[in-house]
């Protein structure tokens, strides 16, 4: 399944792709700075223009346009992608988290993977956050101070977490 993703301002995304909600597989999203996120799931072409392109290669639940996505945005070295693949994937069947849905995005061209999350809400992600037992999981803010190590170095530079709400049409 390939993901597409494209970005600008909530309104204008909204206004131009909201006849497509219906026969595609979008989700919606918006920063806490006011841009949109729009995530296309497909087997086929895109609808966008210039999107950002992945492949998820591991795939839990189904994207629903509610609740509270995040997006762990982790650049990760050419020797160490399968490891991490391997390692990622073995973590999102485990279904670490009271994430409704999830996908691991590999990119079809640079190296920014990206860890997605959908969860019910907000405080349902800071109460898996502050569990404990989470805090060395990769679906944390900063995964290369739980993985990397004097013995090898799988990231190459700084990760980072978006996080973002789904807007309801009421909001």
């Amino acid at each position: 399944m390939n993901i597409y993703l494209t970005s600008g301002t909530y309104d204008f995304l909204y206004k131009k792709y909201e006849k497509k909600f219906r026969t595609e597989t979008l989700l919606l999203m918006q920063k806490q700075n006011g841009e949109g996120v729009l995530m296309h799931e497909t087997s086929k072409k895109t609808i966008f223009h210039s999107p950002r392109q992945y492949e998820a290669i591991s795939s839990f639940g189904n994207l629903v346009n509610e609740g509270f996505a995040t997006m762990n945005h982790i650049p990760v070295t050419d020797e160490y992608k399968p490891r991490f693949e391997y390692e990622i994937n073995k973590i999102l069947s485990l279904k670490t988290g009271d994430f409704q849905a999830s996908r691991l995005l590999k990119p079809k061209s640079g190296d920014m993977y990206i860890i997605f999350c959908l969860w019910s809400s907000k405080s349902d992600y800071i109460k898996w956050r502050k569990n404990p037992i989470n805090t060395p999981s990769p679906l944390v803010e900063s995964p290369e101070n739980s993985w990397n190590d004097s013995q090898h170095h799988l990231f190459y530079g700084k990760s980072y977490l978006t996080q973002l709400t789904i807007p309801t049409n009421d909001d």
